[in-house]
């Protein structure tokens, strides 16, 4: 096979990790009996003494300086079995149009950096691919496996996505005979988005054990980081001193991008580097990782800075040889090269079409249909954008940011298919929304504030967002032709009178209290959702939500189940309204998304609204002695005055969404407390009592 590969860099190691998988896969590739042309963009920052591979043995090695100069390969290009195109090639959107215009052969697009590459295309950023591109190439090789190689086929249009794991040379890469310098190092160049684990993991043990040796290797680390004194820094270490670094290591660790971890299946280059020398790895925890090590044998892994302390007072010498063993059997760059081999072979077999063909699929694609979620940043909405992604749905997320919080959609930033607008309904809908209004299915409105707190703080403005920011919604999804739903709320029923509450209720609700922001907003907000459905105008569904909770809750909202976990973990007294005797009925998030997404697709009269919660009632004093006991915390009650118009019991009637919806809520209050304890304490960096770190560990 004669390939042709336009990569980063295969001539300099410099601040990048692709030249080392290049010159470990295409070395391997080429013992295979294939003929290789690397074609490099000649740039300073790679060039002089940065260079640190010359003339390699295994390919032909060649620069070009400006896009026009490529053309002096087009020829080899058009005759070449396959050509391949890496990620962060600069000008890599106009290099992947040359090669698909010229090559005749199977064409690739390499991704190292898969989630770091949604994350740009979900933001419009097309510095090297841009998705027109996706269905041209003949096969999408990527660094990520697991559900993204379904994203990128399915969202993306690529006619087939396949992992490609990062390669390591085994004949540089080995154990060597040296003394043991270090009981824990890392070799990574600085991100802000590792600083954070690295801090964790191991400058803080370094802090707690200043009898124990460090190290960290790798350039671009910011001045003004406070390395302790035990912690040794190299600032550029080249690949022939990688072996001898690991090799001096006791243990090494492991640090993932944050957008690597959300994606999940996504090891890094020197996860496999440090396992070729045999060295133990201590990593963070990611989905997919145990497919590719065993944890606790091949591998450990590490939640917290005790975790790590604990790990370097361990011999982990096994796990090092189990972890090279591993290796050998289905991760070194044989494998891959055999891997590329095979999925090259298999895009050359396949029925491609004109590459116009694809193209128009993918502008097919370009042009599906959207589902619309108005505040979407927020505690439900952000897991309603999750579950509708992961149902391969594209999703536009709406939001003021006023009370929900951006890192609610840090996972989703890199998943194709999602888009963030920053917009509040109570003015224009946002330029990007009405231009598309053609290509919306369905709209869920869940923008307004929905703790007493945050609504009382602006009543004027929660009035408008349930009044003018619904009809703004409901004169879009008419337009649109779209589906609409209403999150509204079991507030419409006030303090009452009849238990449990059913919809038929008219509800006890006060019009002149401090919550009538809220509660005659959302009464408002379902009279001109019926108005519209009653005349024609759209097609409608109602949810009466009950309390909810979970991940995602914000630490100062005011609902009591974040004011508790919040106080436990924090050593603060517990504070109860009143006697702590009224009660409360509370759904788990995952509950109540999977039964918003059932509502909206059922085919039942939009002047029906239908009750979403768990209808298990609880008073508010024991939710506090479970959350208590879930945290190990002794602190104290601390009781004070009912608010006005505080509700005595809520407990929701469910049996129409039972009936027509086959809805009932799944996660028990037991379970779903020790998951948000969980979620809140990694939030707050506090460490839960033995039994619900079990759970965390479970999870």
């Amino acid at each position: 096979m004669k390939l042709i590969v336009l990569g980063l860099s295969l001539g300099s190691s410099w601040g990048n990790g692709h030249a080392t998988t290049f010159r470990a896969l295409l070395r391997a590739f080429a013992a295979r009996g294939h003929d290789v042309l690397f074609l490099e963009r000649e740039v300073p920052w790679y060039a002089g003494a940065h260079r640190d591979l010359v003339d390699p043995d295994f390919c032909r090695l060649e620069y070009y300086q400006t896009l026009a100069d490529l053309d002096r390969w087009r020829e080899a290009i058009a005759g070449a079995d396959a050509v391949i195109v890496g990620s962060y090639v600069p000008d890599g959107v106009a290099v992947g149009e040359f090669v698909q215009g010229t090559a005749q052969g199977v064409t690739a697009f390499y991704d190292i950096d898969t989630p770091v590459t949604l994350a740009k295309l979900a933001r419009g950023e097309f510095d090297y691919l841009k998705p027109a591109l996706i269905p041209g190439y003949d096969v999408y090789l990527s660094f990520t496996g697991g559900p993204t190689l379904d994203r990128i086929e399915r969202e993306l249009g690529s006619p087939a996505a396949r992992a490609l794991y990062c390669s390591v040379d085994t004949d540089a890469y080995r154990p060597l005979e040296v003394p043991k310098r270090w009981d824990l190092t890392y070799l990574g160049t600085y991100s802000p988005d590792r600083q954070p684990t690295l801090e964790k993991l191991l400058l803080e043990p370094a802090r707690r054990c200043p009898e124990k040796r460090f190290a960290v290797a790798g350039p671009q680390y910011p001045t003004d980081i406070d390395w302790p004194a035990n912690v040794e820094r190299i600032e550029h270490l080249p690949p022939a001193e990688h072996p001898g670094f690991y090799s001096a290591s006791r243990m090494t660790l492991n640090v993932t991008r944050a957008d690597m971890i959300a994606a999940g299946w996504s090891p890094s280059v020197r996860l496999f580097e440090a396992a070729a020398c045999g060295t133990p790895i201590l990593s963070d925890r990611w989905a997919g990782i145990e497919s590719l090590f065993a944890p606790g044998e091949e591998i450990l892994l590490a939640d917290s800075t005790e975790d790590a302390i604990a790990a370097l007072h361990d011999d982990a010498e096994a796990i090092g040889t189990a972890a090279r063993r591993r290796l050998f059997e289905g991760h070194d760059a044989a494998h891959r090269a055999a891997e590329l081999e095979a999925y090259l072979t298999e895009a050359r077999a396949r029925p491609r079409g004109t590459r116009q063909e694809r193209n128009a699929r993918m502008k097919n694609k370009e042009e599906s249909s959207l589902i619309l979620v108005a505040g979407g940043a927020g505690f439900i909405g952000s897991h309603l954008c999750a579950e509708l992604l992961d149902r391969g749905e594209q999703v536009v997320c709406l939001d003021n940011l006023q009370t929900s919080n951006l890192s609610n959609l840090h996972a989703l930033e890199g998943r194709p298919g999602f888009e963030f607008v920053r917009g509040d309904i109570v003015e224009a809908l946002p330029a990007s929304i009405l231009a598309r209004a053609h290509r919306f299915k369905q709209v869920y409105n869940l923008a307004c504030a929905a703790s007493p707190p945050q609504y009382q703080v602006d009543p004027e403005h929660t009035m408008l967002t349930n009044v003018v920011g619904t009809d703004r919604l409901l004169r879009l999804a008419s337009e649109a032709g779209a589906r609409f739903l209403l999150t509204s709320t079991s507030e419409v029923y006030g303090d009452p009178e009849m238990h449990p509450q059913r919809e038929s209720y008219r509800g006890w609700v006060s019009c002149t209290g401090p919550r009538a922001c809220y509660d005659e907003g959302k009464r408002a907000a379902e009279a001109l959702t019926y108005d519209f459905c009653r005349t024609g105008r759209a097609e409608v569904r109602v949810a009466r939500i009950f309390n909810t909770y979970g991940p995602h809750m914000l630490f100062d909202d005011g609902r009591v189940v974040s004011n508790l976990i919040v106080q436990a973990l924090s050593g603060k007294p517990l504070t109860l309204y009143g006697d702590g005797s009224q009660t409360r009925s509370f759904c788990y998030v995952d509950d109540l998304v999977r039964g918003l997404i059932l509502l909206m697709n059922s085919d039942i009269s939009g002047m029906d609204p239908i009750n979403l919660g768990n209808p298990y009632e609880i008073t508010v004093g024991e939710l506090a002695d479970r959350i208590a006991a879930l945290t190990g915390t002794d602190a104290s009650i601390e009781h004070h005055p009912l608010p006005t118009d505080d509700p005595r019991r809520r407990k929701p009637d469910i049996a129409r969404a039972q009936e027509v919806l086959g809805w009932t809520p799944q996660v028990a209050l037991a379970e779903g407390l020790e998951r948000t304890c969980a979620w809140f304490a990694r939030e707050l960096g506090t460490r839960l009592t033995a039994g619900a770190a079990l759970q965390v560990a479970a999870e």
